[in-house]
């Protein structure tokens, strides 16, 4: 997307009747197409001044970079860069030390978060980021409605200057909405990959995929949506993959679910193995069950007036409130919080891909996964866990000694919203038991009690997981 910059293009703006004009900024980050290597530094100023960054490996600020001519709003690619390496750089001639670490080429264990609608209420948008601010994160995505009119400066400098704590050091990577517009201030402020309108960078072993929702949801882009989910989930390497953009096609919200969303793209993202997408729009929170394997989420809690949320038949969790996701990833294992800007974690998801299949033990037994029952679940003392691993191909149940099985190749863990291991079970006692039941008071692996919350008991075997969530509810 062209960006305007400039005397004469302010003049043009104003005869038409605009209202956004050129203010200060400090500098903001967005990625490139190729952020191992390289990233957009922006930043805008009242009168056109020259655009110069020093930066490199060290606060000595090894190199220079200028570009030719003065402007308002600064756009610099900072290229030929080492990948997943921290960088320092100032705005020159008076601006402060900064830093950035470019993504980096093979990771697997990372942390990110998201968060939508910060427009209108600035001490609830400030609370946010006050929260997210506390956790670690290596980039930010933003489901849309940055501000309340695209074509008004003042909401664009309040926007920025609640956001600089985050932006002028880590990667912004914004989706469109519908109160961008009229949309060319929002071009205009952020350089972004590609053709801009919609992108997609990787991380690690993850795909990311921004869509526009304020444009025509079929020809080229979805177009290029089925070519990059193809690619994305052709390569081996690729674990995870999260799109990110306005509009939700499920939501129990004030809006309601965009049927022309769903219509236009949620068959591709089920085929695709899309895992997450996240959306804004309603101001609330909204998580579905897994729909075709989707999880779908409404995070439009950054700072729009709070609106009431129902529930539908798809529905998870909901509730009106302002906040953020955390996402946490290590290697298969996803573990999603939606946290209040008190640090309240009131909803989580807990994913764990398995690795394969055993293809000798398939063959010989149904590729069903193992089954979890557990009563009662909320529990406040103890609760009884019954596992059945399967049938046979003639149809009677299995036993782990009738499978075969050994400790190494059955596992039935809790784990905590962190994702870490806090209680493991030994399978291998309830040899003659059909199904095998087990007790749990909430003691971890030490015999400590643990405290309340939302915790996820996983079995594996055979190459199959099965999780279930428990809520512990400590008096």
């Amino acid at each position: 997307m062209k960006k305007l910059c400039g005397l004469m293009g302010l003049i043009v703006l104003v005869q038409a009747g605009y209202r956004f004009g050129f203010f200060n900024g400090r500098p903001y980050l967005t990625p490139t197409s190729s952020p191992t290597n390289s990233l957009y530094i922006n930043w805008n100023t009242e009168s056109e001044e020259s655009t110069i960054i020093a930066y490199g490996l060290t606060v000595s600020l090894e190199d220079t970079l200028r570009i030719t001519g003065v402007r308002n709003y600064h756009h610099v690619e900072l290229a030929g860069l080492t990948p997943g390496t921290q960088y320092f750089y100032q705005i020159l001639p008076i601006g402060d030390l900064k830093q950035f670490r470019t993504f980096p080429a093979q990771v697997d264990t990372f942390s990110f978060a998201v968060f939508g609608d910060t427009r209108t209420d600035s001490v609830a948008h400030q609370s946010v980021i006050d929260q997210i601010a506390l956790h670690e994160y290596m980039f930010v995505l933003h489901s849309g409605d940055l501000v309340e009119d695209g074509n008004n400066e003042i909401d664009w400098r309040i926007f920025f200057n609640i956001e600089d704590t985050l932006l002028q050091n880590k990667q912004f990577i914004p989706a469109i909405g519908n109160h961008e517009s009229p949309f060319w201030p929002y071009d205009t402020l952020f350089a972004l990959p590609g053709i801009e309108e919609y992108y997609s960078i990787e991380y690690g072993n993850s795909h990311l995929i921004v869509l526009n929702t304020e444009m025509d949801l079929y020809g080229a882009q979805l177009t290029w949506l089925i070519d990059d989910l193809t690619a994305a989930h052709n390569d081996s390497t690729i674990d995870w993959i999260f799109v990110n953009f306005h509009r939700p096609p499920y939501s129990s919200g004030n809006h309601g679910s965009q049927m022309d969303v769903r219509d236009a793209w949620c068959s591709v993202f089920a085929q695709h193995d899309v895992d997450i997408v996240f959306s804004g729009h309603d101001h609330d929170y909204e998580r579905t069950v897994p729909i075709d394997d989707v999880v779908y989420i409404v995070t439009g809690g950054g700072g729009a007036p709070l609106r009431h949320v129902d529930s539908s038949s798809w529905t998870a969790y909901s509730e009106s409130t302002y906040h953020f996701c955390h996402i946490d990833i290590e290697d298969r294992n996803l573990v999603l919080r939606a946290i209040k800007p008190d640090g309240t974690i009131f909803d989580s998801l807990f994913i764990c891909k398995p690795v394969g299949i055993d293809e000798e033990q398939t063959s010989n037994y149904r590729t069903q996964k193992p089954l979890l029952e557990v009563q009662p679940n909320p529990f406040t003392h103890s609760t009884v866990i019954e596992l059945s691993l399967g049938r046979s191909a003639e149809g009677t149940e299995l036993s782990a000694k009738g499978m075969g099985l050994n400790e190494n190749s059955i596992g039935l863990s809790v784990y905590d919203a962190a994702g870490r291991e806090v209680k493991s079970f030994n399978v291998l006692t309830a040899y003659s038991l059909v199904p095998a039941v087990f007790s749990w008071d909430g003691s971890n692996n030490a015999g400590h009690n643990l405290p309340s919350g939302v915790y996820f008991l996983r079995c594996r075997t055979c190459g199959f997981s099965s999780t279930r969530k428990l809520l512990l509810i400590r008096k």
